[in-house]
């Protein structure tokens, strides 16, 4: 592996100035020129023509006259096109292969003379994505992610948000223009007839559950980056044949923050993880100038090609492959040196150079939580079915000499059970159990009442078939409480229950004193009548979720039972398990933590097998 920073410090900062000398003069040609295809069409997920709408239809939108239009050329639009749209007042907001812009212009704009193909817009049925199929039916609905046009004001976005009925979920890691909607099927399909909605599509269990996470805005075009509903961008490097492709790579300049043989070997990797499933090869160089080379620039702020490293939470940019975008920028992959670069842990090289490589290599966004081209980085250890089914439509499958492995059986449907309340309580609070079978990967319970709270439930063991769950302190107001209990599994599915609940507090004390003595505690249980749970509280850590470096924790507390505690014990969402020491006082082992969330549960039990049970989230950095 070639040492990427050169014999001495002096070759290096001369290769880098070069490089930048011509991405700066290059950025003022990167205008959309290419062999247009014969019929083109236009790649949206779901997308059919014949369902569109005409161009003349008003949609709803609280800007009477403006409207979001499709406007497909004959041709790749070219700069007199652009120049020609932005005097006349049409405001471009994307590129939409094929030879296609997202434009946001007057309804009575005059766009005669500019070699326009068609103009429309979007149905609502075209604006969900294809993976919320089936899953917006009565009742509650997924949470989603809802994608305003990038013209449309904040403010604006969630007072059509809210219009819907639907709750808005605060989360400080989303892309502009992205909000985080949950409510009912009818409130997520009332958002898709606003004009200034663009696409529709599930959001992670991360985001749903405030996860820090880092966003990516899309590759590159001169037209701005694409929109998530777009899945290729053109033909990638091989052609309208879709067959091989042999690409080069250079590192111009790597972050010092690693070293530097790491931070390559990282990339390489991810380039590898690729050409494991289609026909290409990358094959390192000097040259980073050289056609079909992917020019790897770790940089801060401007840095040459027009797209500075100025705005919060860019982690990197990379640009579509020609001839979207001319030589030498073509598949060129740009990391911000300002963020904090690791290996195995975020922000992860390896993690962001394969998703990044996705794009250098022609795709879109995935709309699939589970996928490496999900809008939202995340750790990961190799690509997801939707990546590779994306990539092998740009590219030919690599042929493999055994047979294919044998298909994955049906996923049990997820099932969702709850042990029944007491109809009427004089609690202020309750607290609500069950368990959850079926589904797929880890499985996440929330609950929300008629009252407007909510929240989420403690889960023994995500990550296997069958779990049970714990909803502790749900506030109870005066009169009957509904709550709604929702779990989702890794896929999105979901199974619901809804349980009542009368709160009516006990009447005050009378004037007598003797009133306000507490009535008498009721008889233990005799032998072999015990049903009462130990009591179990975790002293260590103090809170119940928190942010660690360390690869294992210790766990202690107490516990308690009329008839003794027999055993305290732990599982993790990541599959461990063991027995603490001690019982009424008790420690456990060190608990292995791996990188991202582990779910710690702790469990008391006495002679008569009651059981009681805590549990804690540390998130591992």
């Amino acid at each position: 592996m070639q040492n990427s920073q050169g014999t001495s410090d002096g070759t290096t900062v001369k290769r880098l100035v070069i490089v930048l000398r011509k991405l700066s003069g290059l950025v003022l040609f990167m205008l959309l020129a290419g062999v247009a295809p014969a019929q083109p069409t236009l790649r949206l997920k779901g997308w059919d023509r014949s369902n569109a709408a005409a161009a003349s239809v008003a949609a709803k939108t609280r800007w009477t006259g403006w409207s979001h239009f499709l406007v497909q050329f004959a041709a790749e639009p070219g700069a007199a096109q652009l120049k020609t749209l932005a005097d006349r007042g049409a405001n471009v907001l994307s590129y939409v292969p094929d030879a296609a812009l997202s434009i946001a212009m007057r309804d009575a704009t005059d766009l005669s003379g500019l070699g326009i193909r068609w103009i429309g817009r979007l149905q609502p049925s075209q604006k969900l994505s294809p993976q919320l199929d089936g899953k917006l039916s009565a009742g509650p609905a997924p949470p989603v992610l809802v994608e305003f046009y990038s013209d449309v004001l904040e403010g604006e976005a969630r007072a059509i948000a809210i219009e819907s009925g639907a709750t808005i979920h605060e989360n400080p890691d989303l892309l502009p223009h992205n909000l985080l909607i949950e409510g009912t099927g009818e409130q997520v399909r009332r958002l898709t007839g606003w004009d200034e909605v663009s696409y529709i599509f599930p959001a992670s269990t991360d985001l749903v559950q405030g996860v820090p996470v880092h966003g990516c805005a899309g590759a590159l075009t001169i037209a701005g980056p694409v929109a998530q509903a777009v899945p290729l961008v053109g033909d990638g490097w091989a052609g309208p044949s879709h067959g091989s492709a042999n690409l080069n790579y250079a590192f111009v300049y790597l972050t010092p923050q690693d070293p530097a043989d790491s931070v390559e070997s990282e990339i390489e990797r991810a380039y590898a993880e690729w050409a494991k499933y289609v026909q290409v090869t990358f094959t390192q160089t000097n040259d980073s100038t050289a056609s079909q080379t992917l020019a790897v620039l770790f940089a801060s702020g401007a840095h040459g090609d027009g797209y500075p490293f100025t705005t919060g939470g860019v982690v990197a940019h990379t640009f579509y492959p020609y001839p979207l975008n001319p030589e030498p920028i073509a598949g060129d992959q740009h990391f911000n040196n300002d963020e904090s670069w690791k290996i195995g842990a975020d922000v992860d090289v390896f993690s962001v150079a394969l998703h990044e490589t996705g794009h250098a290599l022609g795709l879109g966004h995935s709309d699939s939580p589970g996928d490496v081209m999900y809008p939202y980085y995340r750790m990961a250890s190799g690509l997801g079915p939707g990546d590779i089914a994306a990539i092998q439509q740009q590219y030919a499958p690599v042929i493999s000499s055994t047979a294919p492995p044998a298909p994955a059986p049906a996923p049990v449907p997820l099932t969702l059970t709850i042990q029944p309340p007491p109809a009427v309580t004089s609690a202020s609070s309750i607290g609500l159990s069950g368990s959850t079978a079926g589904g797929s990967g880890q499985v996440q319970v929330n609950w929300s009442d008629n009252q407007g709270a909510s929240g989420t439930a403690a889960v023994s063991a995500p990550g296997l078939t069958s779990t049970n769950w714990f909803a502790a302190a749900i506030p109870l107001s005066l009169g009957t409480n509904t709550i709604n209990v929702i779990a989702r599994d890794a896929g999105q599915n979901q199974a619901s229950q809804r349980v009542t609940v009368t709160y009516q507090p006990p009447n005050p004390p009378a004037d007598n004193p003797a009133s306000s003595n507490p009535p008498a505690p009721p008889p233990s249980p005799g032998a072999g009548g015990n049903t009462a749970p130990p009591s179990i509280n975790i002293l260590s850590p103090a809170m119940t979720t928190l942010a660690t470096s360390a690869s294992s924790i210790i766990v202690s507390g107490t516990a308690q039972d009329n008839a003794g505690v027999a055993q305290v014990s732990w599982t993790t969402s990541t599959g461990g398990s063991g027995t603490a020491s001690g019982t009424n006082n008790w420690t456990t082992g060190a608990i292995p933590l791996y990188v991202g969330t582990t779910t710690i549960m702790i469990y008391a039990a006495d002679p008569a097998g009651n059981q009681a049970w805590r549990s804690i989230m540390v998130i591992r950095n």
